[in-house]
This record gives structure tokens, sequence and C-alpha cells, in this order.
């Protein structure tokens, strides 16, 4: 499964902006999300299929993103991410 790239994250503006809200994460680069010095979230390409994995600390959890997503979506699964994130 390879990295998403910029182009792949383009849909997904809403949803990466409440994620940025956590003032916990820092993004060192386009769509990878750090705690400290830990990376704990990032997205993969796998086909056309998009997904989340976030680490709770513990384990990376894999979440699925269809995509096209509507706005209010979006905002509900970066709510879910940030709660896997337990920060």
């Amino acid at each position: 499964m390879a990295h998403a790239k910029k182009e792949h994250l383009d849909g997904l503006q809403l949803l990466l902006s409440e994620i940025r809200k956590s003032s916990a994460l820092k993004e060192k680069s386009h769509g990878c999300f750090y705690f400290k010095s830990k990376g704990v979230l990032h997205f993969h390409i796998k086909d056309t299929r998009l997904f989340a994995h976030v680490f709770d600390g513990k384990i990376w959890h894999e979440v699925d993103l269809v995509t096209p997503m509507k706005d209010k979506c979006q905002i509900k699964e970066a709510k879910k991410i940030v709660q896997l994130l337990s920060i």
C-alpha cells in the first residue's frame, strides 16, 4: 500500500482541516501527523481506495475513507480519527 500523495487528499480538505484543529498534532508533511515525535496518522492509497492509518498508542487502525465524501461525512470521519488517537 503506497502513501497517499497530496493529489489523493485534495478532496478531503475539510477532513484535514478538522484534524489540524487538534493542537496536540503536528503535520510535518501533507497528511502526515505526529504527536510529539511519534507518527500517529497518515494516509495510504491502494488501487482507488484511500485509507487513514491511525495509531492509538498501542495498535494501528485502518479507516476506510470513501471518496468523494460529502462535507458532513468528512467532519464525522475526522472526529472518529481524532477520537481513535486518544490524545
